[in-house]
Parts: C-alpha cells; sequence; structure tokens
C-alpha cells in the first residue's frame, strides 16, 4: 500500500507559559515560523534563541522541543509534510535542485528581513486559508504553495551569509558539556552531586543555569536521554525489557517503567509492538 502524501498547518496563540515536556521526532520535515514573541528552541543538543519573524527548518529525525524566552505570550506557524508531498507535485527530485537541496538534510534557524518576512507571511496565510476549505484542487494548490515556500527559504538561505548559529555564552557553553557528557553517560548511576563536581560547580548553580539554557530540569533531561536510547532498543533489539532498563540507566524496571510511560505515552511492551521494526 502506498501512503498517502502528508501536509498539515496550523497556527496558534499562545497567552500563558508554554514549554514542551519532552523534545520529540517526527518522520516528517518541519517549518516552525514566529510569528510574535520569543522562545526558545532546543535542537539536537543546542538551543536557538528566537525572535518575531525568525523560521526554523528541523529536519526529519532531529530531536527537538520549544520552551519559554522572555514574554509568555508568543504565537507561530507550524508546517509538517514528507518528502512524497513535494515530490509528487513536481517532476524534479526534491533533493536536488540545481546546487541546493530543496528539502535540506541539516536543520538550521533563518532570521529573513523585514521585507522576506512579509513574503513569507503572505504564502503562509495563502496556506492556511486553502488547508481550512475545500475548494477544488486545494490539494495540487497547497503542493504549489509549499514549493513557492521552499524556494523562498532556499534563496533567503543562498544570500545570507550564514544562518544563526546557536547560543554560545560561557554558561550556555558550560550547559553543552554537560549536555555532551550525560549523552556519553546516560547508562551509568548518576547523581547531582556527581556531575556538579566533576564540572567544579555547585549542584544549585548548575540546575539553574540547566534549566535556563534548556527549559528542562537536568533530571528531566537526563530521563529524556534514557527513553531516547530505550526507544532505539525496544525498536531495533530482542533485548528483554529488564535488560533496556539496566542499560539505559533507570535504577529499577518499575522506574523505567513510570518514566517511559510519562514521556511517550505508551509502556516499554507498547511502544515495542508498535514500532517493532519487521
Amino acid at each position: 500500500m502506498i501512503a498517502t502524501p502528508f501536509f498539515a498547518i496550523e497556527q496558534a496563540l499562545r497567552t500563558v507559559p508554554f514549554s514542551m515536556s519532552a523534545d520529540h521526532v517526527h518522520q516528517a520535515h518541519e517549518i516552525y515560523y514566529l510569528l510574535a514573541g520569543e522562545r526558545y528552541y532546543y535542537i539536537n543538543q543546542r538551543v536557538y534563541a528566537l525572535q518575531k519573524g525568525d523560521l526554523i527548518w528541523i529536519s526529519k529525525h532531529d530531536f527537538h522541543r520549544t520552551s519559554n524566552k522572555g514574554s509568555d505570550s508568543h504565537e507561530r506557524i507550524l508546517i509538517n509534510f514528507d518528502e512524497a508531498f513535494v515530490a509528487s507535485s513536481t517532476p524534479v527530485t526534491p533533493s536536488v535542485v540545481q546546487s541546493r537541496p530543496l528539502l535540506p538534510e541539516k536543520s538550521f534557524l533563518l532570521r529573513p528581513s523585514a521585507q522576506e518576512q512579509r513574503k513569507l507571511e503572505h504564502l503562509f496565510q495563502q496556506m492556511l486559508d486553502e488547508y481550512h476549505q475545500e475548494h477544488a484542487y486545494r490539494h495540487m494548490y497547497l503542493q504549489s504553495l509549499l514549493l513557492q515556500l521552499l524556494i523562498r527559504i532556499g534563496r533567503i538561505q543562498s544570500t545570507a551569509p550564514d544562518t544563526i548559529a546557536p547560543e554560545r555564552s560561557e554558561q550556555q557553553q558550560r550547559v553543552y558539556s554537560v549536555i555532551e557528557y550525560l549523552h556519553a553517560h546516560y547508562a551509568e548511576k548518576l547523581s547531582l552531586e556527581q556531575l556538579a563536581g566533576h564540572f567544579y560547580i555547585s549542584s544549585t548553580y548548575l540546575c539553574r543555569i540547566f534549566k535556563q539554557t534548556t527549559g528542562f530540569t537536568l533530571v528531566e533531561y537526563l530521563q529524556d536521554v534514557r527513553v531516547q536510547q530505550a526507544r532505539a532498543y525496544l525498536k531495533e533489539t530482542n533485548w528483554k525489557v529488564t535488560a533496556i532498563a539496566e542499560k539505559t540507566g533507570f535504577d529499577s524496571i518499575a522506574h523505567f517503567g513510570r518514566v517511559f510511560k510519562h514521556f511517550t505515552g505508551h509502556t516499554p511492551l507498547q511502544y515495542r509492538k508498535a514500532h517493532k521494526k519487521e
């Protein structure tokens, strides 16, 4: 059976603090555009500070999440789509258009000019209007609008001297070092006191700068890393759940089950049944 090409767009305004409880990954590409406010965007162990008019391209399979920055209020547009939606609308292979990929493999942050923002927002509005109607040729029209958007993103990227780099203050650099350590040592029995001692800082200061930088508490982040790895083991191996709990650093099967269900909404066995590779 051939899967139906997937495309979705939504606009959301939030007037109260909002942070995702865990980072997540899609099988589709994602475009995030900030219409108003400020946000922190966490992608693959790095934090980006977004301001009004910024656009984030999140490549499929990249873990990501958003969290509060500055004002509690923000408004954004979110688009998700797969390659099939683009490929079915053009005879040109979507991965190679001239010298620049139409669907970039790596995630990045763009900061368009005011003129470019107006053009992008006009395209977004057309897409939103069409998406919520049942006009004739709706599918084809959305494809054409998405292609225009991808081309415009590519042109902005080609004229920009560099994409916007992740945040790199001294505090954030220290947190990145902690993050890298957690990814390397998640299977070990880690404690806050041990981590603070390893990085020669107080546990109180470590907790504060980690939360400010990532939006996670340190414990939440470590649990998230462990659950990500447990997901991979459940999909790719036949190891028993008790073995996976041990290999991902959980102190008991009961604790593993509670944390795994909190992050995924499923028990480990339910997750394996739904995602096990043939």
